[in-house]
């Protein structure tokens, strides 16, 4: 009787698995931010995992891309002529509080089309800007309720003055919450240095959005070959002092 060799069953079973076949998808973000002056997007697209980063063409030329208010009037967004993927608006501080829109969006043979609804205004109430916190003793962070915000869902970011991404900001992760009142500064993790001026960020999102990292439930573009973050963003800062 000849002996079974378990090496044979497992090769067997290595060259048996095979990757699911790739998908394709666009990759698109565009949150209109009444508080900024020109309307930005970003779209882009998936990629093997076999093609190397030098093999990428970063961004995705050629989406066509405008926005319709209320009273139907058009507002489009142009190609960067620098940045592939970026798309900036033609007209300026047209996204309104509390406004309805139609986002449009045509890439490749894909269209994507969402309604929204911008936020009311998001107000830091206390503590004010360049007020000294002590993490010795430290004060809440509250902000006023965002009408029409995702569930009130709301993300708080502090970093360094200056540098959302500099390598100081290593392993500071925005906070999530669904209160208008939190204790920021009693971790003392989110503030690696210490008697320098910070800038703490609340943000919160439209409701109707479309986050494509948070998974089904949380609103949806009604195209599977479409991922991202496609909404509207209301935020307020404030820049306050970190002492021990």
């Amino acid at each position: 009787m000849k002996r079974f060799n378990p090496l044979v069953l497992l090769f067997f079973i290595c060259c048996s698995v095979t990757e699911p076949p790739f998908q394709h998808r666009y990759v698109i973000e565009l949150l209109l931010k009444p508080d900024l002056k020109f309307q930005k997007a970003f779209v882009d697209s998936t990629y093997r995992l076999d093609i190397s980063l030098e093999e990428i063409s970063k961004g995705v030329r050629g989406a066509e891309i405008f926005v319709v208010d209320k009273n139907l009037d058009t507002f489009r967004y142009v190609e960067s002529d620098t940045l592939d993927g970026l798309y900036q608006s033609i007209d300026s501080s047209f996204v309104k509080y509390e406004e309805k829109y139609e986002i449009n969006i045509k890439v490749g043979k894909e269209v994507i089309f969402k309604e929204i609804q911008v936020p009311g205004k998001i107000k830091i109430l206390s503590p004010n800007s360049l007020d000294t916190i002590s993490l010795s003793n430290p004060q809440p962070l509250i902000w006023n309720k965002c009408k029409y915000c995702f569930k009130n869902f709301y993300i708080i970011i502090p970093y360094l003055r200056g540098k959302l991404k500099g390598e100081n900001n290593e392993g500071i992760l925005p906070i999530v919450t669904t209160d208008t009142t939190i204790n920021i500064f009693s971790n003392r993790i989110l503030f690696k240095e210490k008697d320098t001026l910070y800038t703490i960020l609340v943000e919160g999102m439209d409701s109707n959005s479309y986050m494509g990292y948070l998974g089904p439930g949380y609103g949806e573009l009604k195209n599977d070959k479409v991922i991202g973050l496609v909404g509207a963003v209301v935020f307020d800062t404030i820049a306050v002092w970190i002492k021990n």
